[in-house]
């Protein structure tokens, strides 16, 4: 989910745009203790596809990397709350398509801040659950902020 703010002539072209995006993301990391690490992420969209009419369509995506600081709160045996706090370098693009031909492509960069909460469950030493929420404000012009909601499978060396 993310806020989009874009005008074009001083026209508002943000409903025109897919602002519910996909991605999948690959993150590396190292706990330095029982409660501090830090992991570095890649994050890309799938291409968020609106139809306009038959004839048109707009399509968005994104791309991301960067680092996060992460806490860990042990609540149970097999159990961690999570918080994290990290910048990212986001890319970000939207196009506006008709019969097929693009006439208008945007596109903007920039470092952003992440702030973030979650839980993991480990089920042994080695595997974990993780269920994370991020609010990412990317520093992207027309793209005031994102939540970045994850769930995936850890493992940990």
């Amino acid at each position: 989910m993310s806020d989009i703010d874009i005008k074009i002539n001083g026209i508002d072209v943000s409903p025109y745009l897919e602002d519910d995006l996909s991605a999948f993301a690959v993150s590396f990391g190292l706990k330095f203790n029982q409660h501090f690490g830090l992991e570095m992420f890649y994050q890309q969209s799938i291409d968020g596809e609106k139809d306009l009419s038959p004839l048109e369509k707009t399509e968005t995506k994104y791309k991301a990397y960067g680092f996060d600081l992460v806490g860990y709160l042990p609540v149970a045996p097999q159990l961690d709350l999570l918080g994290s706090v990290g910048v990212g370098y986001y890319d970000a693009e939207a196009s506006y398509e008709q019969l097929g031909i693009e006439v208008l492509s945007l596109s903007d960069d920039g470092f952003g801040w992440r702030i973030g909460a979650g839980g993991q469950f480990n089920i042994t030493n080695n595997w974990g659950i993780r269920v994370m929420v991020r609010y990412v404000d990317p520093d992207v012009e027309g793209l005031n902020n994102m939540v970045d909601i994850s769930a995936g499978i850890r493992y940990t060396f």
